[in-house]
């Protein structure tokens, strides 16, 4: 019984985890896209 609430608890973490990583590159994408649209793109200089 000891086992199933660490279990449980771990598999929480671990989803919490991966959403937070899903959730934060998607934020980042999201803020780079509306900067575009906002500024223009970026010009490449090379």
């Amino acid at each position: 019984m000891r086992d199933m609430v660490l279990d449980d608890e771990m598999k929480r973490r671990l989803l919490v985890g991966l959403l937070s990583l899903l959730l934060t590159t998607l934020a980042a994408r999201l803020a780079v896209y509306i900067a575009e649209l906002i500024l223009g793109p970026e010009e490449q200089t090379a």
